[in-house]
């Protein structure tokens, strides 16, 4: 798709998940025999008409590295489409990514160098079927600065997520990290909104927006600071998950445990 640049985040240690990740960062974790959990990523990605894809790695990122290289050398760049692999540069700072909004400001000069109109920002570690173009199509269509993907989860299920509280619009009026007890959709209290890690931007939204979580002290994560940073003066919206197995229960699964993985 013209105009749109794609990032995964794929630098996770994945401590959680040790032993298996021993030797390999978090996404190139094994599944399924010959395929890795950021293939999930990658597959939407290429089913989403998505080619423009810079994949930020970090933590023992060989075994990953290896991967893309081998597994997906199918983008042709004469025809505009590349997969990138980009270590951490230390353009900006001395240090290894912060957090997630801090790996995109130390690659800010690889967004400003495509220019493009809209950044959909990605997980390399979850587990999930989605068409990221119905997503795009609904942020356009609210005029989104920025748009957060969203799933409904009992209320008492959400401790581990970032939840979303929205209006009848589906636009955030507010966002809590882990919360010990979250605030349920207006018009089922039982459930709320949690964030699956997914996002799109409009460049300019997102570059102002991580250059000025730089300059603060903090987590430096979209969902502990920048979204909730954003919620008052841009307009940020929920876009509720579609699974494209179309099964009767939604799957998503962020792989952050070894039960998780299992």
């Amino acid at each position: 798709m013209k105009g749109v640049m794609t990032i995964i985040l794929a630098g996770g240690k994945g401590e959680r998940l040790y032993p298996l990740t021993k030797d390999r960062a978090k996404p190139a974790v094994p599944f399924g025999g010959i395929y890795r959990i950021i293939d999930f990523t990658l597959s939407n990605c290429l089913n989403s008409d998505l080619r423009k894809i810079y994949v930020l790695t970090q933590y023992k990122s060989i075994s990953l590295d290896r991967h893309l290289r081998l597994g997906w050398n199918i983008f042709h760049p004469h025809l505009d489409e590349d997969l990138c692999i980009i270590p951490p540069q230390q353009r900006s700072s001395s240090h290894w990514y912060e957090g997630t909004a801090d790996a995109i400001f130390q690659n800010i000069y690889s967004v400003e160098a495509e220019r493009p109109d809209h950044v959909v920002i990605l997980a390399g570690d979850h587990v999930y079927k989605m068409n990221y173009q119905k997503m795009l199509q609904d942020h356009l269509n609210n005029d989104a600065d920025v748009t957060v993907g969203a799933l409904e989860y009992p209320v008492e299920q959400t401790r581990e997520f970032g939840v979303m509280q929205v209006d009848r619009s589906r636009r955030l009026t507010g966002f809590q990290e882990k919360p010990e007890r979250a605030i349920g959709l207006p018009d089922d209290p039982s459930k709320a909104l949690v964030s699956m890690g997914i996002y799109v931007f409009k460049t300019s939204v997102l570059i102002q927006a991580v250059c000025e979580d730089a300059k603060k002290d903090g987590a430096h994560d979209f969902g502990k600071s920048v979204i909730p940073s954003l919620i008052s003066s841009h307009r940020v919206f929920a876009y509720p998950f579609v699974d494209e197995n179309r099964k009767e229960v939604r799957y998503w699964r962020d792989i952050g445990t070894l039960d998780a993985y299992w």
